[in-house]
C-alpha cells in the first residue's frame, strides 16, 4: 500500500509528522494522475482504510478532483477514536468500548463513511440486534443494545467536534425496562451470615462486611490494613478498586469515601485481621498472597446460599441488600447515594420504593392530635408523637 509517514520542521525548528498516502491512478481515457492526500485519520490503519477509500472512489468514477477532504469509514476512525478516549476513560471503560466496536459496530458500520451512519442505518441497527440471538441463546436486552448507541452517538459527536462531518443523526435510544435485582431479606441476611460462620467460618468475616458495607466486590478486594480500616474508630475508607485486567485502579468515580461499620462489622474484621499473615497488606487476600479473584468469591458465595438453603447468590446481591435494608430502616436517600459511592442520585433512587409506608408514621408528627382527644380513644394511630417507636423496629437490626 502506498501510505507513508511524512516527516519534517518548520521554520521554527518544530518537528511535524503527518500519515499520507500516494495513489497512481489511470483513467480510461489514458491520463495518469498521482493523488497524494494527508489522511484524515492520523494512524497507519487509519490512512491505510482511507487509500482503499480513495483507490475504491477512483474505480467506481466517484472521485472528485480537487475533494480535498474525505470522511473516513467508522473502521478508519475507531483507532483514533479509541486513542482519544485513553486521555478521558480509565482502561475498564475504554476495554469495553473496544469490545463494543469490536464485537458489535464494526462489524456492520464498520465499512461506512460516518456521514453514511444515518437514522436509516441505526435504526436498523435497532431491528437486527433485538432479533438477533446471543451465544447463550437469549436475546439482546434493549439496555444492551443502548450501550451500543451510546457509544455509536458518542463517536458521531467526536467526528463532528473534529470537523469530519458537519451533523451528527437522531440515535434514539430504546425504551428499556428497569432492571430488577436481587436482595436478601433480613431474615434472608441472618440466615446467610449463620450459614457461612457454620459452613466456612474463613469466609465469614468477608460476608458480614459485605453486607454491612455494601462494597462493589472490587472495592471489597482491595481493602488494606493500614490506609483503609480504622477499628479504634469503627470506619472504613474506599480509596481503590481491583479489576484483573488493569491491576489496582481508583474507585468508580474515582471518589474516596468514608463508611461507619455496624458492630458485627468491626468483630468481623477483628477476627480476621487473626486469620490472616500478620504481613498481609489486603484485608482479604486470595490463596497464597494472591488477589483474590470475583469469579472465586461467587463460588464460596454459591457455597454459602445453598447451605442457608435459599436461592444462589452472587456479589453484587451483598451490595444490592446493604442498600435495600438501609433504605428499609429510613436512612436518607441521600446518605443511602454517599455511602455506595453512585455519581448520581439517580441509581440510588431504583431502591426508593422499598420505603413505602415510611411516611404513614411521619406524617401524623405534621399535626399531632390534641391531647384531649387521646384520653377518649386506644387508637395506637393517636399515641403521642415523642412515644413513637424508631421507624421500621425489627430484631433483625442491620444497621447500628
Amino acid at each position: 500500500m502506498s501510505v507513508r509517514k511524512r516527516t519534517w520542521r518548520d521554520k521554527h525548528g518544530r518537528r511535524h509528522t503527518r500519515w499520507m498516502i500516494h495513489v497512481e491512478h489511470t483513467w480510461p481515457d489514458g491520463r495518469k494522475q498521482s493523488i497524494r492526500k494527508v489522511s484524515p485519520v492520523q494512524t497507519r490503519r487509519g490512512a491505510e482504510a482511507y487509500e482503499r477509500e480513495v483507490r475504491k472512489l477512483l474505480a467506481s468514477g466517484s472521485w472528485k478532483e480537487g475533494d480535498r477532504k474525505q470522511t473516513p469509514t467508522l473502521e478508519g476512525f475507531a483507532e483514533e477514536f479509541l486513542a482519544y478516549q485513553k486521555t478521558l476513560n480509565k482502561p475498564s471503560e475504554l476495554a469495553n468500548k473496544e469490545m463494543i466496536l469490536r464485537v458489535h459496530l464494526l462489524p456492520v458500520f464498520g465499512k461506512r463513511r460516518l456521514d453514511q451512519i444515518d437514522e436509516r442505518a441505526i435504526d436498523a441497527y435497532k431491528v437486527e440486534k433485538l432479533d438477533q440471538v446471543t451465544r447463550r441463546g437469549k436475546s439482546y436486552n434493549p439496555n444492551t443494545v443502548n450501550k451500543h448507541l451510546k457509544l455509536l452517538a458518542r463517536i458521531l459527536r467526536v467526528a463532528r467536534k473534529w470537523k469530519l462531518i458537519s451533523d451528527v443523526p437522531e440515535v434514539g435510544l430504546l425504551k428499556a425496562r428497569k432492571t430488577d435485582f436481587d436482595f436478601l431479606t433480613f431474615e434472608e441476611a441472618d440466615a446467610f451470615i449463620a450459614a457461612a460462620k457454620q459452613h466456612a467460618p474463613h469466609w465469614h468475616p468477608f460476608v458480614v462486611v459485605a453486607l454491612r458495607t455494601g462494597l462493589r466486590i472490587g472495592e471489597l478486594i482491595a481493602l488494606r490494613w493500614r490506609e483503609d480500616i480504622d477499628l479504634a474508630r469503627g470506619r472504613v475508607t474506599v480509596q481503590q478498586s481491583y479489576n484483573p485486567h488493569n491491576g489496582f485502579t481508583s474507585t468508580k468515580n474515582d471518589k474516596i469515601r468514608e463508611l461507619p461499620l455496624t458492630w458485627d462489622a468491626v468483630a468481623a474484621l477483628e477476627a480476621q485481621r487473626e486469620l490472616v499473615d500478620v504481613d498481609s497488606e489486603l484485608v482479604f487476600p486470595g490463596a497464597d498472597g494472591k488477589v483474590l479473584s470475583a469469579n472465586k468469591t461467587n463460588e464460596v458465595l454459591a457455597e454459602i446460599s445453598e447451605a442457608a438453603g435459599i436461592r444462589r447468590i452472587h456479589n453484587h446481591c451483598t451490595r444490592h441488600s446493604f442498600a435495600s435494608h438501609a433504605v428499609m430502616r429510613g436512612i436518607p436517600i441521600r446518605q443511602v447515594q454517599e455511602w455506595l459511592g453512585h455519581g448520581s442520585i439517580v441509581v440510588t433512587m431504583r431502591y426508593a420504593h422499598l420505603a413505602r409506608g415510611l411516611g404513614d408514621e411521619l406524617i401524623r408528627r405534621l399535626a399531632p392530635q390534641p391531647a384531649a382527644d387521646l384520653q377518649h380513644t386506644d387508637d395506637p394511630q393517636n399515641s403521642d408523637p415523642s412515644e413513637f417507636p424508631p421507624l421500621h423496629p425489627s430484631n433483625n437490626t442491620i444497621l447500628h
